[in-house]
């Protein structure tokens, strides 16, 4: 039963999955003699251009009777290749002809590889090996006899494409039959905007190693690379198939442009001769646009830091702000708590220490001391010196012989003790207002660069002054506006949503970037919708908070619920912008390439899409390890990428 079922499942196999090409090879494997088991490897051809198709086929023949007899299905190893490109490989073995030889019947099992060379030389592949058991008797319990086959090892010769070619072929792959169009310029575009053509070429060959077309785009518009798409197929037993080449075009003004003539040069190898597909020159009728160009002109740019207040308060503040918050149900517990106790007598201090508290004047205490602390505070002369005169003779009391006349406190210093109190009250707040002015200065070598129309050292210069000043929306916008003018659109958006971010009411920048043309409808999502920056998202917060404790206080449930549904909103607001701009973002730059490593020879691992967003997971000198939302991971270069804010 277990060999009836062997043979049926072997049966039924696909013997109609081969190529062309590689069904008629069969014929070149002959027969085995009569009882025994065979293994052989063969090429397809014995010599091949670079790049030309191959086939390898790995034959096997079986006897019928032998083969109903196994237990186990036979095991075959194919050969291991090397300096040969694999496109399709069949693991498995599957019945491909059925044969009688000396009156009994044979079954040949064939495994499959289509192979491309990558270089020239002589190729020796090493042999297949062929493993099956042959049981000892016709008992289950019979014990198993292991025989292993090995095939000859198989040669091809690789021909190099003749080194006459090489200057009309330049970087050309060997295909056949190859065309080429272009795709998407069936409308008009708007200038500013940006559109998506193709180049696409069909043809045979491996179109995994056809390089991109050199196109010489014409002046006034500015192309971004895209990602690139192939199909492959099965074209008259040959693989082939389409690739299509993307690009993002964006023009500064309208107007009519010629898109270049393609010209493509390939190696046919069945003519050994170099052959160019081409496609011709097209018009592309370009329509104004929503201002893209005209924002390119010089723009002003703000000689103020224009710190938002807010942001100052949450970012320097915070534990000002947190101790604000938590005293409101602090003091609720605390009254809550408080059971009615035996009234203590109140001491009242002596004026001596009230002074020194007050003063903050632990060290020395000495009357001279005392009046220059007063006289910083704004104490009128004659006052503290009748504060000193005073201090003098309780000293002169204190260390004098007994039964000294007690020396009354003067007028002046009930006065003084008052005005003290009152500047300790106020003390937080004079501190908030200290800490939410502070300013930092930019360094004018970025605005001397940009009136002397040198863009990028500009750019540079505004890079590192939002790196000592990262709450400045004005230094944000003249780094947005110098990578604008400078060509940079990419590091200009960037620094445009992350300004947003800071301030996004400011109409100055609101008016720059929505005359901002070019840049993509998912980038432009970036930006904030909600005309609140998280600082006054807290902000108002823990204001709508303390006016519920307030308002608990004089019993008006109603007001409290309103102010803590306000304080709610307003917190879930700041947290979901804070993840969101916390987040360490980039965008990718035109030329952003993934790398195994951090090294600039490390192997690639493709190129990102231009003006995609990923997530930086590392960071080392000059290198960011990041995730595309596309999930691929590798390291970058950080001039490639233009971060969505600062980077910890």
């Amino acid at each position: 039963m277990i060999a009836l079922a062997l043979l049926l499942s072997l049966v039924a196999q696909d013997t109609t999955g081969l190529p062309p090409r590689a069904r008629a090879m069969l014929n070149r494997f002959p027969t085995p003699r009569t009882g025994e088991v065979s293994i052989a490897t063969r090429f397809s051809t014995d010599t091949a251009w670079i790049g030309e198709q191959v086939e390898l086929l790995t034959a096997a023949w079986f006897p019928r009777e032998l083969r109903n007899r196994l237990r186990h299905t036979p095991n075959l190893l194919p050969p291991a290749l090397s300096g040969l490109w694999s496109v399709q490989a069949q693991a498995n073995m599957s019945m491909a002809a059925t044969r009688t030889v000396g009156g009994q019947l044979y079954d040949l099992f064939v495994a499959h590889q289509t192979l491309f060379p990558l270089g020239g030389g002589k190729i020796t592949v090493p042999p297949a090996v062929l493993t099956y058991s042959v049981p000892a008797s016709q008992s289950f319990f019979a014990p198993e006899q292991r025989k292993t086959l090995s095939s000859r090892p198989a040669t091809l010769v690789i021909r190099p494409i003749p080194a006459r070619f090489a200057g009309a072929l330049g970087s050309g792959p060997t295909a056949g039959r190859i065309a080429v169009s272009w795709h998407g310029i069936g409308a008009p575009i708007h200038s500013g905007t940006p559109a998506l053509i193709e180049v696409v070429l069909t043809g045979q060959g491996n179109i995994a190693l056809w390089p991109t077309p050199e196109l010489h785009w014409p002046p006034g518009m500015r192309v971004y690379p895209d990602r690139t798409e192939e199909r492959a197929y099965d074209m008259g037993g040959l693989r082939g198939g389409e690739k299509r080449f993307r690009f993002t075009v964006v023009a500064d003004s309208e107007g009519v442009l010629s898109l270049p003539r393609v010209r493509y040069p390939y190696f046919d190898p069945q003519a050994a001769a170099v052959r160019v597909a081409a496609a011709e020159p097209v018009a592309l009728v370009v329509l104004p646009g929503a201002g893209g160009a005209a924002l390119r002109r010089v723009l002003p740019i703000a000689h103020r830091d224009d710190f938002p207040v807010a942001s100052q308060v949450v970012e320097q503040s915070w534990p000002l702000l947190l101790l604000l918050a938590l005293f409101p149900p602090a003091w609720w517990l605390v009254r809550r708590r408080q059971r009615p106790a035996r009234v203590a007598p109140v001491s009242t201090p002596r004026p001596e220490q009230e002074l020194q508290r007050l003063l903050g004047n632990r060290g020395d205490s000495s009357p001279e001391s005392v009046v220059i602390a007063l006289r910083r505070r704004g104490v009128p002369r004659d006052e503290a010196e009748g504060v000193r005169a005073w201090l003098a003779a309780a000293s002169r009391r204190r260390y004098g012989p007994p039964g000294s006349e007690v020396t009354p406190p003067p007028a002046p210093l009930a006065r003084v003790l008052q005005r003290l109190r009152r500047a300790v009250r106020f003390t937080p707040l004079l501190v908030l207002l200290h800490v939410g002015g502070l300013r930092a200065q930019s360094p004018g070598d970025g605005f001397r660069e940009y009136n002397d129309g040198n863009y990028h050292a500009a750019a540079v210069a505004f890079e590192r002054a939002v790196g000592a000043a990262p709450l400045s929306v004005g230094l944000w916008r003249n780094l947005a506006t110098a990578r604008w003018l400078e060509g940079d659109d990419v590091g200009a958006a960037a620094a445009w949503i992350h300004a947003l971010e800071l301030a996004p009411r400011d109409p100055v920048t609101r008016e720059e970037w929505h005359g901002a043309g070019g840049i993509p409808a998912e980038v432009r999502d970036l930006a904030p919708t909600v005309p609140l920056s998280r600082a006054e998202l807290v902000l108002i917060a823990l204001a709508a908070w303390l006016l519920m404790w307030l308002a608990l206080a004089w019993r008006s449930r109603r007001v409290a619920v309103l102010f803590g549904t306000v304080a709610l909103l307003g917190a879930a607001g700041g947290v979901l912008r804070w993840r969101a701009e916390s987040a360490q973002r980039v965008l990718l730059r035109n030329d952003a390439t993934l790398r195994v490593s951090p090294h600039p020879v490390a192997p690639s691992l493709g190129t990102g899409t231009p003006w995609s967003v990923a997530h930086v997971d590392q960071m080392r000198a000059g290198w960011l390890l990041v995730t595309t939302d596309g999930g691929r991971r590798g390291w970058i270069a950080s001039s490639a990428v233009a971060p969505l804010g600062p980077l910890d």
